[in-house]
């Protein structure tokens, strides 16, 4: 698809520009190799799935709709020319790219004569694929659709929660460490952030590769929506701490994740009973839960004052003053994230509900300096 007005990046930020967001299959048998290309393209602020051969991206094919579509030349299960008659069938409005070692190969000529948009030379510098992927795109606009993708049956309009969440150095981890380690680590942490939003009753919209957004409020309303994210923030530090402690002795990598949350009334689209990996919270609020993210240093979460007072008085915050975000005229009031209060011994952050004597620290297992900052820029 193609957004000229409201483009997002791949934390969801609102942006007024004339850009392209695509929707990308990449198909490869190669771990690593999916894994790097996925991390630059969701950095770009497109949405990517991942397919390890021809089946696997057949069955992609049949379940969603993309703009482009990126695959391997030769795969245990195929080529990448079964691939591109696959998509001339399900999805014939993608352009489809071939990745090949040897561009003068005859199977590279015999899949542009099928109708691949173009094909890209492995080991070559990444920005030709990016600049190959914005032509494709631009030559969309100019043709009339084969196919429409299914559109969200309405956009609807909901107060709720935003959270955002990420691995601190992820482009750091990979290049620093093996792929299959830095991959094993990345999917660990993703796990736990996930398991923390759904343990609350939250919904993950979005997988970034190194991070996650999520909503809490929708599709599922629960009133104690902002109450719910922070909890579910609080184990996600704890779960996360946890994890690296674990780490430390086999692969001595450092790994922390920062969370920001916010409220607001967005515009929510959803697609049935069902989510797609496209759903969307789109509104100010969405842009301010980012750049709380941002804000946040590694091993803390930052809230807006917004979330804070749907909040009980179980759940602790410390104020960090006020904060300058780029395309709004106001500051905003931001607090960390402390911790919960209750009658235990100790809390249990996944907990819907808690009393108000004992206080959880979130930083129990991780011990970053405070921060007040003074304005966050993109």
């Amino acid at each position: 698809m193609s957004i000229a007005v409201f483009g997002r990046d791949r934390r969801g930020i609102e942006r007024e520009s004339h850009t392209h967001v695509a929707a990308i299959l990449i198909v490869d048998d190669e771990p690593s190799a999916r894994l790097t290309l996925g991390l630059l393209l969701r950095n770009r602020g497109h949405l990517v799935r991942e397919a390890d051969g021809v089946t696997a991206a057949a069955r992609a094919l049949g379940a969603d709709a993309f703009d482009v579509i990126i695959t391997d030349l030769r795969m245990p299960d195929g080529l990448g020319l079964d691939v591109l008659r696959e998509a001339k069938v399900r999805c014939p409005d993608a352009n489809v790219i071939l990745l090949t070692a040897h561009p003068g190969w005859e199977s590279a000529k015999e899949a542009m004569r099928l109708g691949a948009f173009d094909y890209f030379e492995k080991g070559q510098e990444p920005d030709g694929l990016f600049r190959l992927i914005d032509r494709a795109l631009e030559e969309q606009e100019s043709r009339p659709r084969a196919s429409a993708s299914p559109r969200p049956a309405g956009d609807e309009r909901r107060f709720l929660t935003v959270l955002f969440a990420d691995l601190r150095g992820s482009m750091e981890l990979l290049a620093g460490h093996d792929l299959d380690v830095a991959r094993h680590v990345l999917d660990g942490v993703i796990e736990r952030l996930m398991e923390s939003v759904h343990r609350l009753g939250g919904t993950v919209n979005q997988v970034m590769g190194d991070g996650i957004m999520a909503l809490f409020g929708a599709p599922v309303a629960h009133p104690d929506h902002a109450a719910r994210a922070c909890r579910a923030a609080l184990q996600m530090q704890v779960a996360v701490g946890r994890y690296a402690n674990a780490l430390r002795g086999r692969h001595r990598v450092d790994v922390q994740i920062r969370v920001g949350i916010n409220s607001g009334e967005v515009i929510v689209r959803a697609v049935g009973s069902d989510l797609r990996w496209d759903y969307t919270a789109v509104g100010a609020p969405t842009h301010i839960a980012a750049r709380m993210e941002q804000l946040a240093t590694p091993g803390t979460t930052v809230v807006t004052a917004a979330t804070r007072a749907l909040l009980g008085p179980e759940i602790s915050t410390r104020p960090l003053g006020r904060v300058v975000v780029r395309g709004l005229s106001d500051e905003v009031e931001a607090y960390e994230l402390v911790g919960l209060r209750s009658t235990g011994s100790a809390a249990d952050p996944g907990q819907p509900h808690g009393g108000h004597d004992h206080a959880y620290d979130a930083r129990e297992l991780s011990h970053p300096e405070p921060r007040h900052p003074e304005a966050v820029e993109s």
